[in-house]
């Protein structure tokens, strides 16, 4: 979920607009195109053989640092200003969210890295990476950024749904209409349709034209979450979750994966990008590993607390996880410990301050780990052991995106 302030909401300049035209990177359960994937109107657009991963890392004043993973070179997407609240990524942009008393802005960077699902490949394609532009406002505005699209509801009741196809062109004044409800969560995008968490505890559903469709909602109390997977859009309630999934003919049907009788609830759900498992912390127990395909809750239970849970979603159903003692490990599909490192974040998952700031994230070979204490990012391979291959240092690591 990403929290603008914003009451009426100014797009500058019409660049900015263009941005949102791709998703890359990230997952969308949207069944796939036959047409080979546009790749917008931006120049110097190139397609190359494999993805150009990269992690973008992003310090307390916002200042975007992006580490090529191949090479490892760095350099500055953005330089540092006040007040950054927060940072987010789809996979090839960066929204940096910035305030200053009743005033937030938003600061959008194109990397010039993604990847678009074709079939059964993908197409990588890279290009100069650029500042795109700001939204600024006041006020407050939910905005929800996935399936080739971006929905604003702001505080003043506006909507405003930009589709793929309405940002191919110099669009200056995005069409705007009212809001048919105002969100109490998340909003994600999905196979064409608006799903927001509402105040009445359900995840409601809004279609193309932007009327709600009261006969698709589903109740979710105490939404916590959500999250895109190969199969679906899942939001983490405390009963359990809410799975959305598109049947033929495009509509948007919801189900729901209630937890086993007496489960602790998961506060945020976290998978490899593009896969069917999703993952989070269960209380004190161990984590809580969701089987999207099959509906299904497995415990996977810990001789440790865990602060960070991620599913990998493979062949194995394997899970990677931080415990409270800083060491990654990765879990089998029973939870039993495959391979685990050494305490690598135990100074940052020991401070209260920093723990919050330790950020986990999976790819298919390697899981992604901050250490704010030590001021570095380390790399884990995490298919052959837990073995620590790199660790990116100088840096301060408050945020953490992959990108390509």
């Amino acid at each position: 979920m990403h929290r603008i302030a914003h009451r009426r909401l100014v797009l500058l300049p019409a660049a900015l607009l263009t941005a949102f035209a791709v998703s890359a990177c990230a997952p969308s359960a949207a069944p796939t195109p036959d047409a080979a994937p546009r790749t917008s109107d931006i120049e110097g657009v190139g397609e190359i053989a494999e993805p150009a991963r990269a992690l973008v890392v992003g310090d307390e004043n916002g200042e975007l640092t992006l580490i090529d993973l191949a090479t490892q070179d760095r350099s500055v997407l953005a330089k540092a200003r006040a007040g950054v609240a927060s940072v987010q990524g789809d996979g090839r942009f960066i929204a940096v969210t910035r305030q200053d008393g009743a005033r937030t802005a938003v600061d959008v960077v194109d990397t010039g890295r993604w990847t678009m699902p074709h079939g059964d490949h993908s197409h990588s394609f890279q290009t100069e990476a650029r500042t795109l532009g700001a939204i600024d406002g006041a006020g407050a505005v939910t905005v929800g950024v996935g399936d080739r699209r971006i929905a604003l509801f702001g505080e003043d009741g506006d909507l405003v749904d930009l589709t793929h196809d309405d940002l191919d062109g110099d669009l200056v004044d995005p069409p705007r209409s009212a809001a048919p409800l105002a969100p109490a969560g998340p909003v994600l995008p999905f196979a064409g349709h608006l799903l927001v968490a509402s105040d009445s505890a359900a995840i409601e559903v809004v279609d193309d034209s932007g009327a709600l469709q009261p006969d698709r909602g589903m109740p979710c109390p105490g939404v916590t979450d959500a999250d895109t997977t190969r199969v679906g859009a899942v939001f983490a309630c405390t009963t359990g979750a809410v799975l959305f999934t598109r049947e033929t003919g495009g509509e948007v049907v919801a189900e729901a994966i209630p937890y086993p009788e007496g489960a602790t609830p998961v506060a945020e759900l976290s998978g490899r990008p593009d896969r069917p498992d999703l993952a989070g912390v269960a209380g004190t127990q161990g984590a809580w590993l969701l089987d999207v395909r099959q509906r299904t809750w497995t415990l996977l239970p810990s001789d440790e607390p865990l602060v960070r849970a991620v599913a990998i979603g493979d062949d194995a159903d394997r899970t990677v996880v931080v415990d409270a003692g800083g060491r990654v490990r990765v879990l089998a599909a029973d939870g039993a410990v495959l391979a685990r490192t050494e305490p690598l974040v135990a100074a940052s998952v020991s401070d209260p301050a920093l723990r919050e700031r330790v950020r986990l994230i999976v790819d298919a070979d390697h899981a992604y780990l901050t250490d704010p204490a030590a001021g570095a990012v380390h790399e884990i391979d995490h298919r052959d052991g837990a073995v620590v291959t790199r660790t990116f240092a100088d840096l301060q690591p408050w945020f953490l995106q992959q990108v390509g």
